[in-house]
């Protein structure tokens, strides 16, 4: 399963738009990060040039003199403007600072401007602070003039712009972020009545229909929908009239043959020894043949929304020590908490349900282990029917309670063993009490079947 599908819509748009978002704030900072650099910079050097330059004329008009004092001359110079001069004159260096002299220039300016030529550079100083320094030659009084400007402030100033260009781009970001997250919100906000119906149709509610006032933009999955649940509806109604009156069709000519083996049956002693055990598997198939269409009766009625429960009061324990006594499974430990002894439920209903997982553990799991029922929540009871069996694949736990589904287990046991509509009607029933029915892990091995109902399902 790729990324994409195990993100949601919402999570899908808000990583786009956080990207794109992301995406423009870098192009948008390093195009204002790159310009805003080159302008300052270039300001800031077009100024110390001027400076220098301005400088370099009032130390040549000092060095016309004829006893000129180049250290007061330097030590005037200043102004606030973080530059260091130096100057060379007549092969001799003079500076005004100790840090800043011939030995920090870069010597390919010194080299140039040496060479009669003014010229630039900028360098890293030995205390790795940016600098500029700025060469003018002035060969009429044998000298050169150096200026040497700080550009450390403009470079922290520039990394406070970077900073806040970076942040603001993670800003941005997280703000496109939020939008297409709110954006993708208010657009699946009208599919949330879509996904309303669906899931009522698929519990059963047939006659779930969308508004047709819904969002113009919607129309046509409206119409769609609702057409659809229409048509559902209508082949679920004629597949269950079909097998109702399949089965009651059925039912006239199967009692005819039931009677005729009972009355078989009843002169069992006169037949052959080959014509009874062929008449053994016959009556067999028989029984299962009348049990899956009474099964299928009960399923019809409940798909066409006839079934209804009678309510009554049951008490558990003897309810389920009455029913694994009717399926001979005498030796059962049942538990019943006393909160949890008594529900409101249809008796035949139950039984049926109840009968037909304690009816399969004695086909297929070894017979019945135990059975506890307990209280959840103080609004339904919990009964818990643990078997002697191999258990239940956990690919199984869902399909075994399909229609015609059957296990490995019952596969195993051959094509005789059942029907496959037994625990599909478990599911049934246990729906119409209100309730739900799964199958897991036993304690003490084999498998759990597990039916939790409310204490009044009316």
């Amino acid at each position: 399963m790729s990324w994409r599908l195990r993100l949601g819509l919402r999570a899908r748009a808000a990583l786009g738009f956080g990207l794109v978002g992301l995406a423009v704030a870098v192009v948008l900072s390093a195009v204002t990060d790159t310009v805003a650099r080159r302008y300052l910079v270039e300001q800031r050097e077009d100024v110390a040039r001027q400076q220098a330059y301005v400088n370099a004329r009032l130390a040549r008009t000092v060095l016309r003199g004829q006893v000129p004092d180049v250290r007061a001359f330097l030590a005037s110079l200043g102004g606030g403007t973080a530059a260091s001069p130096v100057l060379r004159y007549r092969d001799e260096w003079f500076s005004t600072s100790v840090a800043i002299g011939r030995e920090s220039l870069p010597p390919d300016l010194v080299r140039v401007v040496t060479d009669g030529r003014a010229g630039h550079q900028r360098y890293r100083g030995a205390d790795g602070r940016l600098n500029l320094a700025v060469g003018v030659a002035l060969p009429a009084v044998d000298a050169a003039y150096f200026e040497v400007f700080s550009l450390a402030e403009l470079e922290r100033t520039l990394g406070v712009l970077r900073q806040a260009l970076a942040m603001g781009a993670i800003g941005a970001a997280l703000t496109a972020a939020l939008v297409g997250y709110g954006g993708a919100r208010r657009v699946v906000r009208p599919l949330r009545p879509v996904t309303d119906a669906a899931e009522r149709i698929a519990g059963g509610d047939l006659t779930t229909r969308l508004d047709a006032e819904a969002d113009p933009d919607l129309r046509r999955l409206v119409d769609a929908f609702n057409h659809m649940a229409s048509s559902l509806g209508e082949r679920i109604q004629r597949e269950a009239r079909f097998a109702a009156d399949v089965s009651h069709e059925v039912r006239t000519p199967l009692a005819a043959l039931a009677s005729a083996v009972e009355v078989i049956n009843r002169r069992r002693a006169q037949l052959p020894e080959q014509v009874l055990s062929a008449f053994e598997v016959l009556s067999a198939k028989v029984q299962s043949f009348e049990q899956m269409v009474l099964d299928l009766l009960e399923i019809s009625r409940i798909d066409s929304g006839s079934a209804t429960l009678a309510g009554e009061r049951v008490h558990l324990r003897s309810f389920l020590a009455n029913l694994v006594e009717l399926h001979r499974q005498p030796d059962v430990a049942i538990e019943v908490a006393p909160d949890a002894n008594t529900i409101v439920a249809d008796r035949r209903r139950l039984g049926q349900a109840i009968g037909n997982i304690v009816d399969n553990a004695g086909r297929y799991a070894g017979g019945l282990r135990a059975i506890q029922v307990g209280a959840v929540d103080g609004d339904s009871v919990r009964i818990a029917l643990d078997d002697n069996g191999p258990g239940v694949p956990a690919a199984e736990r869902d399909v075994i309670f399909g229609r015609f589904a059957r296990g490995v287990v019952g596969m195993d046991a051959g094509s005789t063993s059942g029907s496959g509509l037994g625990l599909a009607l478990v599911a049934e029933h246990v729906r119409l009490h209100g309730g739900r029915v799964w199958v897991e892990d036993a304690p003490g091995g084999g498998a759990r079947f597990v039916v939790e109902l409310p204490r009044d399902p009316r």
